[in-house]
């Protein structure tokens, strides 16, 4: 006795029960199922079909942003890809054909037509997809044969999320879970329409890949500037006004700038695997390419003012462009990763980048009061007027009109020469 599991039992009792606004015809074809069960699949070739069509089914739970099954090969280089995900109205589903030049993000098609058919729908936890690709056992790069017993087929699943759109070109995250399966596509022969997925019987299909998967990159990025903008460069600028420490203040902003470089080369490759970002013209890149450069000419304008002033001890006209540069360059490079986070279709991480930001305000607080301060009275200490006060008590120091080191009459007063001499008697003529 064959025993189902619920998922199985779910897709069955629903594709009895379930009406369908309009009839479709269903026949045996051939069925893969992935081991942990985040994808099924099945293909049907109709017999004596001069028009080359086929006819598939696709049943995943919809916990995932978005399932996809590809044909043709055993990688996603030149594979045709069936990807599938929740429309607007997030009850039905848009289907994606798309081919792919690499592990990067597949791209849509507009040469391969898919068509919808009946019975397609997310309800009960689970995608159900049943479609026809029409004249589709050739594509650009790739095809498959019928004779075939060993066909490759990959597929994989999206990361959970609220992806729902109507576009054939909707931008989509990594998937974390992917594998590998071949089929024997002389099994998969039958009446023109859409085949029934045979949990019970998956004879000629074998599982050679089951893979999860983490995108590390575009995390890791993130994390690298919000080091370099929020972390390392406000706190270069509070080791100089506090430690007044130039070479402390040095090695800070070296740390800074190392970090920044390494996370906009994580950044880079980040976005080359993605179709939203690999033609490196979005603000978000535009911005911060803009902003790595600024920075790194504040390092290097930093560096040469403190050789020259540590030759002359002479301020320089560099120190002031330094200071205006970083000042510019801190905000504009926390104001980037606010860009940042939508793009990576994660906007909700922005509350976490808001509550960094709001943290270094608070701990920083107290010491640009201190600042704040001590610029007063300095201010106040080079404005005191000198010389004789009619009000003493509102100088800082006391005023005295009394110099004894000056007393010296003989100097000081116009006697006649003969008393200015020493005198040891008088002297009759």
């Amino acid at each position: 006795m064959v025993r189902l599991s619920f998922l199985e039992l779910a897709i069955v009792v629903a594709s009895i029960l379930l009406p369908t606004t309009k009839a479709v015809d269903t026949t045996v074809g051939a069925s893969f199922h992935a081991k942990d069960q985040s994808i099924n699949f099945a293909l049907n070739i109709p017999q004596g079909d001069d028009n080359n069509d086929l006819y598939f089914t696709i049943v995943a739970p919809s916990v995932s942003t978005w399932i996809a099954v590809g044909m043709g090969s055993d990688k996603m280089k030149d594979s045709l890809i069936f990807m599938a995900y929740s429309d607007s109205s997030g009850k039905n589903v848009t289907l994606s054909p798309r081919l792919s030049s690499g592990n990067i993000e597949p791209s849509y098609t507009k040469d391969i037509t898919v068509e919808v058919l009946p019975g397609t729908r997310i309800s009960e936890g689970n995608y159900t997809v049943n479609a026809m690709c029409k004249n589709c056992r050739s594509w650009k790069g790739g095809s498959i044969d019928p004779t075939n017993i060993a066909a490759k087929f990959i597929y994989a699943t999206g990361p959970g999320g609220n992806l729902k759109s109507n576009s054939l070109t909707a931008d989509i995250k990594r998937h974390d879970l992917y594998g590998a399966f071949t089929m024997d596509l002389t099994k998969a022969f039958g009446v023109k329409g859409v085949p029934v997925i045979q949990f019970a019987d998956s004879t000629g299909t074998v599982q050679i890949k089951d893979n999860s998967d983490r995108d590390f990159a575009p995390p890791a990025h993130a994390v690298l500037m919000i080091m370099a903008f929020i972390g390392l460069m406000p706190l270069a600028v509070m080791v100089l006004r506090t430690l007044n420490s130039p070479k402390w203040h040095g090695v800070v902003q070296t740390a800074s700038a190392l970090v920044a470089l390494i996370g906009m080369g994580v950044g880079i490759k980040a976005g080359m695997q993605y179709n939203r970002t690999k033609h490196f013209n979005s603000i978000h890149q535009i911005f911060g390419i803009i902003g790595i450069v600024a920075m790194i000419c504040q390092f290097v304008i930093g560096f040469l003012h403190h050789r020259m002033f540590t030759k002359t001890q002479l301020p320089t006209k560099l120190a002031p462009v330094h200071i205006w540069l970083g000042r510019v360059v801190i905000p504009a490079g926390i104001a980037n990763g606010f860009i940042g986070f939508p793009l990576a279709l994660n906007p909700k991480y922005n509350w976490a980048l808001l509550a960094c930001v709001l943290l270094v305000v608070v701990l920083a607080g107290p010491f640009a009061f201190w600042r704040f301060r001590r610029n007063v009275s300095k201010k106040n200490a080079t404005q005191e007027p000198t010389g004789y006060q009619a009000q003493p008590w509102t100088r800082s120091e006391a005023q005295s009109d009394i110099n004894l080191n000056q007393m010296d009459y003989q100097q000081q007063r116009n006697y006649p020469s003969i008393y200015r001499g020493p005198v040891q008697g008088r002297d009759f003529v």
